[in-house]
């Protein structure tokens, strides 16, 4: 048996297979300006290999939406974006929707929905971590056959932190969330301008702030660190490995597998999740502000 899993990257998708023990069969990565236009023959593509379930690209995450059931609402909470318009997340969705409903192809679930996060640790917060972060820490959990450790996700454009103990992930913080945005800057950007993720974001200005939490964690609750990513040498602390692959694809094929019966199944208690995005936002006026929801 095949399982297919997909890492959405800011400049690749990379899309990986592994068998019913785990083992990678087949590897191979797309630039993400592609993946709009051909996103169809992508999603045939995977077809071909007839997958005994495919882990989507999921964004901000849903736990295990089966692709038959995701609509403009869904797209929505994947993205944050408005559905209608296209990106290559939202359009190789739709495409897979088209092409592959019959190969259990299901989201992935992000930090803010495992049930392992402590529901105050959530409170007004949507990034903690998403989904394919929650696959590379999967990944790297199965890969090194360990339950305790901090993993550091340094990409070409975000980053992020997940503290997994006891084989479950109990904290996370993602790469919007690590920047942070004075109130004041994010009112008058919001009054005068637009205020977007490349408004908020700078992957250099947090480094610091990501050696602060990650070494608390590690010596609060001895765990190792791990670096991975494509900046993963810009902090010189850390475990690192060097692969041929994208640990968030694999980790996506290896999530298919226990979702699906495969030998990794044993593992699929790290993604007990529920809810949305944005089920713990608690902000003055945010009914407002998402009650456009409710006509998609």
């Amino acid at each position: 048996m095949i399982y297919a899993g997909i890492d959405p990257g800011s400049e690749t998708y990379a899309f990986a297979f592994v068998d019913e023990l785990g083992n990678l069969i087949n590897y191979f990565e797309i630039p993400t300006d592609l993946i709009e236009k051909n996103s169809i023959v992508l999603a045939k593509l995977i077809a071909n290999y007839r997958p005994m379930s495919i882990a989507l690209p999921s964004g901000h995450g849903l736990p295990f939406y089966n692709i038959r059931n995701i609509g403009g609402k869904e797209i929505f909470l994947l993205t944050l974006k408005d559905p209608n318009s296209h990106g290559p997340l939202r359009d190789f969705l739709l495409a897979s929707r088209q092409y592959l409903s019959s190969y259990n192809s299901f989201t992935v679930p992000s930090v803010i929905e495992l049930e392992s996060v402590p529901t105050e640790k959530k409170i007004d917060v949507i990034d903690k971590g998403t989904a394919d972060k929650v696959a590379s820490a999967f990944f790297y959990r199965v890969f090194l056959k360990v339950d305790d450790f901090i993993l550091i996700e340094m990409g070409r454009k975000f980053s992020a932190i997940i503290v997994v103990i006891k084989g479950k992930i109990i904290d996370g913080y993602g790469g919007t969330y690590l920047n942070g945005l004075d109130g004041e800057v994010a009112y008058l950007l919001s009054k005068y301008s637009g205020i977007n993720k490349s408004t908020i974001y700078n992957i250099n200005r947090n480094l610091d702030l990501i050696r602060i939490i990650a070494e608390w964690y590690s010596q609060k609750y001895h765990l190792p660190i791990i670096v991975s990513g494509y900046n993963k040498n810009s902090l010189d602390f850390g475990e690192k490995y060097d692969f041929k692959f994208k640990e968030s694809a694999v980790g996506s094929a290896f999530i298919a597998n226990a979702y699906f019966g495969g030998n990794l199944r044993y593992y699929l208690d790290m993604l007990e999740s529920s809810g949305t995005p944005i089920s713990y936002v608690r902000l003055r006026e945010w009914e407002e502000v998402i009650s456009w929801i409710g006509t998609l």
